[in-house]
């Protein structure tokens, strides 16, 4: 927990960071659990924020295959998998220089990275239906494969955020819905797996992350259930303005290092409390 947060409130933004998971992987809004990043940043550390949500969207993953078990083509899968290893090995090479040379050092560039992905994702949200239609008429280099996994490793290693990255690939490869949401599943489960024993090994991963993930992981089903009900009754684009503005904000907050959070604990609510 970042000084200065009250229990409370920690707990309601790991909740909420931990819901939009569950969301995001039930099948609705792809993309959206990209919030839950800067969500839980603004109240952990960020080494703390990768390390406790590696098991649990391990634990996503597979209910997503399993739902998607079928839904999958193992030609596409390994054109990200096999580059992302690249991407992989050189974010943990990253995360073990940050644990030698001292969190605090580093981590606002962390942050910064985080904030500018999730301003990223909201503009592709604002403008998503344009940029798939030029994904889609995108006609993609036999090597760019490469780059998109590594890319895709790497980003996914230093904070679980490659989704936009693969999501816009794969989407070019014009699979159907199907294919496409099963194909991803895949591909984040075979990154996720093979991140699991580096994190351990580097010491971001130990016996206290895991019982800390044991107080959250009834939070996915919630998700999970949300996310379902709310494909029936919102639209996905009324849903996706909702989550715009809160990644946003999110984003802008992590790449400015100014903690709305705390400022309102400090400004607006210790002086009422007096």
């Amino acid at each position: 927990m970042e000084q200065g947060i009250p229990p409370l409130v920690f707990w309601i933004f790991v909740g909420l960071g931990i819901i939009v998971q569950g969301i995001g992987k039930s099948g609705f809004a792809a993309g959206v659990g990209i919030l839950t990043i800067p969500l839980m940043m603004l109240v952990m550390p960020v080494d703390k924020v990768v390390a406790t949500l590696l098991p649990l969207l391990i634990l996503l993953d597979f209910n997503a295959i399993y739902h998607h078990r079928h839904n999958k083509v193992w030609e596409k899968v390994l054109q990200i998998y096999i580059p992302s290893l690249f991407g992989i090995l050189l974010g943990v090479a990253v995360w073990w220089y940050i644990g030698r040379e001292g969190l605090d050092r580093y981590a606002i560039h962390i942050k910064r990275f985080v904030g500018c992905i999730a301003i990223l994702f909201a503009l592709y949200i604002v403008a998503k239906q344009r940029a798939l239609r030029w994904v889609d008429h995108l006609h993609l280099g036999s090597k760019t494969h490469w780059f998109v996994g590594t890319s895709a490793g790497f980003t996914s290693t230093i904070a679980h955020s490659a989704g936009p990255i693969v999501s816009l690939y794969l989407f070019a490869q014009g699979m159907g819905k199907s294919l496409f949401v099963g194909t991803t599943a895949w591909t984040f489960t075979l990154i996720n797996l093979t991140k699991l024993p580096f994190y351990v090994a580097i010491g971001l991963i130990n016996k206290d992350i895991l019982f800390f993930d044991l107080t959250l992981v009834w939070l996915i089903p919630i998700g999970s259930y949300l996310g379902k009900w709310l494909h029936d009754r919102v639209s996905e684009r009324s849903f996706n303005r909702v989550i715009m503005v809160f990644v946003l904000l999110a984003g802008i907050q992590l790449v400015s290092n100014v903690n709305l959070i705390h400022l309102v604990l400090r400004d607006v609510l210790q002086p009422l409390l007096r």
